[in-house]
């Protein structure tokens, strides 16, 4: 669907879309989810029949699709993104956050020579995105300038919006801060560490994930788990727990915000094996790294990105669980191994496709739930870096350069009241 604004006499679409990811990571109902480029050119050429040449997507898919549909939407204009935050900025930032990239990001089409440009403005509210456009009456945008404002103590807060806010707010203070448990080590996550290497905030994560399947009775004799390891996608982790004695439900929050149902999939040892070499098929640390690298409890892999795609797990060891030791043992082909993971992985999220012969099944666990009480239990944390995941030859993370483009201008501010003039002016 769109809108359409009337600025200044020239109309400008405003189209919306999420990704089609959608349906893995939340509960949309019976929504469906259409694909993200066809969507956006069917309801593009509709508006070019109304005459209308301006063309602004705020999506939801992240900086990588965000590319791709600027190739493959060839009359959009601006994309403002979400979903990786991505961190974006011009020059040097105003406190030590690091760029992924210019602001705006332009995307010079390979086939029609033209260009999108797109901005994301990192996360949590910490920046608010600023873009201005100079625009032809062709509709061709010949001039841009900004970068994203950083919301510090500086600037004053929207009396309306706190009283809005006022009536929630205890109820959420008393919430997050509820404490939970204690850590006596540092759990990374932050800088998206955990899509490239292991990193023991994930690894803890995986770890509750496996006790609560371990703890369960196996109806098989002599054996210690119905489970041989937890695997989850790197991208389940986004802050870090800081070492600190009272690590609250709000920490927690912060570093698993998005929640999903426990699965248990059976799989052969080949698809599981090319499930790890999945995870690290064309890997890159720009435009953004992908969220598909696997963190792992029960489970050790080394990779060497040395090799080509497909050949880089040079060893794989899962826990035996039909037996009174537990070992870590070679992963045989034709053997067939229960894994824990997420619904969000066993569904096809990150991308992960499994052969029709792996099955899953689920009761319902809530992921987030289940590591709520293992922190709880074993507090205090103390989960090291242990081997669990060992890259070798990783590419070296490139410089990025955050210079402006050759064509900005600056253009001067907007004001408030223009804006929201603006805003009360357009056509649904």
């Amino acid at each position: 669907k769109h809108i359409v604004y009337n600025i200044s006499g020239m109309q400008v679409a405003l189209l919306g879309v999420v990704t089609t990811e959608t349906n893995t990571i939340a509960r949309p109902g019976g929504v469906q989810i259409l694909p993200e480029a066809k969507s956006i050119n069917d309801e593009i050429e509709k508006l070019k029949e109304k005459n209308i040449s301006v063309f602004i997507l705020v999506s939801h898919v992240g900086f990588d699709v965000d590319q791709k549909l600027a190739e493959e939407c060839p009359d959009l204009d601006l994309i403002v993104g979400g979903h990786t935050n991505t961190f974006l900025y011009t020059g040097t930032p105003p406190v030590d956050d690091e760029p992924e990239g210019p602001y705006p990001y332009i995307h010079n089409r390979t086939k029609t020579n033209t260009s999108c440009l797109i901005v994301q403005d990192y996360r949590f509210g910490k920046y608010l995105g600023f873009l201005e456009l100079k625009i032809n009456r062709k509709g061709d945008i010949i001039a841009w300038s900004g970068n994203p404002i950083l919301l510090s103590q500086n600037w004053t807060e929207d009396p309306e919006m706190l009283e809005n806010l006022q009536p929630y707010k205890a109820i959420v203070d008393a919430a997050v801060n509820e404490v939970v448990g204690s850590s006596k080590v540092l759990l990374e996550a932050n800088g998206k560490l955990c899509r490239y290497k292991e990193c023991n905030s994930a690894s803890l994560m995986a770890d509750s994930f496996l006790d609560y399947y371990a703890n369960r009775n196996s109806p098989v004799e002599d054996a210690w788990s119905i489970v041989n390891a937890a695997i989850i996608n790197g991208g389940i982790a986004r802050d870090s727990i800081k070492q600190k004695p009272n690590v609250t439900l709000g920490d927690l929050l912060g570093a698993m915000p998005y929640d999903s149902d426990l699965a248990i999939i059976n799989i052969s040892g080949y698809h599981l094996q090319r499930m790890f070499e999945y995870s690290v098929v064309n890997f890159t640390w720009y435009p953004d790294l992908n969220g598909k690298f696997l963190q792992v409890s029960g489970a050790r892999v080394v990779y060497n990105f040395s090799l080509p795609n497909w050949c880089r797990v040079v060893s794989l060891k899962v826990l035996c669980a039909n037996c009174s030791v537990p070992v870590y043992e070679d992963v045989s082909d034709n053997k067939t191994y229960s894994i824990v993971t997420t619904m969000f992985i066993a569904n096809g999220g990150d991308g992960f496709k499994f052969h029709e012969s792996v099955t899953k099944r689920t009761e319902g666990v809530s992921a987030f739930d289940v590591f709520t009480k293992y922190v709880t239990k074993i507090s205090p944390l103390k989960t090291p870096e242990e081997g669990r995941v060992v890259v070798r030859d990783l590419p070296p993370r490139p410089n990025i350069t955050t210079t402006p483009a050759p064509t900005t201008t600056a253009l001067p501010l907007m004001a408030r009241d223009d804006w929201r003039s603006m805003r009360r002016n357009f056509l649904w």
